[in-house]
């Protein structure tokens, strides 16, 4: 079973994540973070197989960069997956560079959140 890190700070949207995903109970094991450091906390303790991050939460304008950053220092080899929203292209050029594998815009299709999910759990 594969393990996927949600982090965003709404509710919500980790909600919808979590309902797109959980149409495969027995492949994935979802696991949500409401924050950067509890994303950091857990990515270090469950070691999950793909992280989807929001780059906009609490703890700064692009917390979610930070987490990315600490994210790839400590396992270069990490799959991440950015959440972002319309428009912003140019931090989605900043995250790639620093190891993003590829990003899922809000709101989201949930036929491509799960093709971007099986994309990098295969």
């Amino acid at each position: 079973m594969k393990k996927i890190l949600i982090a965003d700070d709404s509710l919500f949207m980790r909600k919808v994540l979590a309902d797109i995903l959980s149409n495969k109970p027995d492949e994935y094991e979802l696991l949500e973070a409401h924050s950067g450091k509890s994303a950091l906390e857990l990515f270090k303790k469950e070691k999950p197989d793909l992280i989807l991050l929001d780059i906009i939460m609490p703890e700064g304008e692009e917390a979610g960069i930070k987490v990315l950053r600490q994210v790839m220092k400590t396992n270069p080899e990490a799959k991440v997956v950015m959440i972002t929203a319309v428009g912003q292209e140019l931090v989605m050029k900043e995250c790639k560079k620093l190891g993003a594998k590829d990003y899922i815009v809000k709101p989201f299709d949930e036929k491509q959140v799960v093709k971007t999910v099986e994309r990098y759990l295969r």
